[in-house]
């Protein structure tokens, strides 16, 4: 004689363990809000969002890397942009001293007091312009720029009629004389000057260009690993919560059912033991 509630249990038994097992992934799923939390989950899947990972770390380092040199660039051309002023100013002077005939010694002194102020401006936003505490301007000093080998020594054509002073060396700490005692040659000293500044800015004009296109490329590909790698690790929490009800409705059905089969195998049982009392009496 078989018994099919007994057989029934044991189903029930190897249900309810799928049903609670349903239920733990579903609710480890909606904790960590992944798909994949271990790789017998999804191995392929695994294998693709390491490697977007990696890829995503990697353009975010390269993201932060140019977000550096973009304030390093900033801070150089902010600083460069004032000293291009100065030198404008410091040219205009110069060109105002060449009117000889026309400033009396008050005024010729006003202007050279006037460009060493202009000089001593300059030296300090060399010496003071820093990015993150290093100095980044020290080489457009006055001194740097009069010892540095890209700003020649200016001589006098021999056709002028400027009488030059011997006692006034043709450097960039010495305009203030040079731009009465030899203007033309001043003149030229402040004009290649200036020509370096703006170049030094079109320079790093030019690499913060490069450095912005870089970073929107880099942008634009950090989005669209950013969505795929979402697409397959991301729950979507209104199914999964879906699928955490219905396995736990399951699990209970499956409570309910081992419960009623252990109760039915309990009744044919004490049947069968009433059966074998009553065959026993007879």
């Amino acid at each position: 004689m078989r018994i099919g509630s007994f057989a029934n249990i044991n189903f029930g038994i190897q249900t309810l363990n799928n049903n609670q097992q349903q239920v733990a992934d579903s609710l480890e799923r909606l904790t960590t809000g992944k798909t994949i939390n271990r790789a017998s989950d999804d191995p392929s899947g695994l294998i693709s969002s390491t490697q977007h990972e990696a890829r995503i770390y990697s353009i975010e380092s390269q993201l932060k890397s140019f977000a550096q040199q973009s304030g390093f660039l900033g801070a150089k051309e902010g600083g460069l942009s004032i000293i291009n002023e100065q030198f404008i100013k410091l040219n205009s002077l110069v060109v105002q001293a060449a009117n000889t005939s026309g400033n009396s010694s008050e005024e010729q002194d006003s202007i050279k007091l006037e460009i060493n102020s202009l000089l001593d401006s300059i030296n300090t936003i060399a010496s003071t312009t820093s990015y993150k505490g290093q100095q980044i301007l020290s080489e457009y000093s006055v001194v740097a720029l009069t010892n540095d080998h890209r700003v020649p020594s200016i001589s006098i054509p021999a056709d002028s009629k400027i009488e030059q002073d011997p006692s006034t060396p043709e450097t960039l700490a010495n305009i203030a004389e040079l731009a009465f005692s030899n203007p033309e040659a001043a003149q030229e000293l402040t004009e290649q000057t200036l020509d370096r500044v703006a170049g030094a800015r079109g320079a790093i004009g030019n690499q913060l260009n490069e450095i912005e296109s870089q970073e929107s490329v880099l942008s634009q590909e950090l989005i669209s690993l950013s969505e795929s790698l979402s697409s397959i690790q991301d729950v979507d929490f209104a199914k999964e919560a879906a699928e955490l009800v219905r396995a736990q409705i399951l699990e209970q059905a499956s409570i309910l059912a081992i419960d009623v089969n252990r109760q039915s195998a309990e009744q044919v049982l004490g049947l069968i033991k009433d059966a074998a009392t009553v065959s026993d009496f007879k």
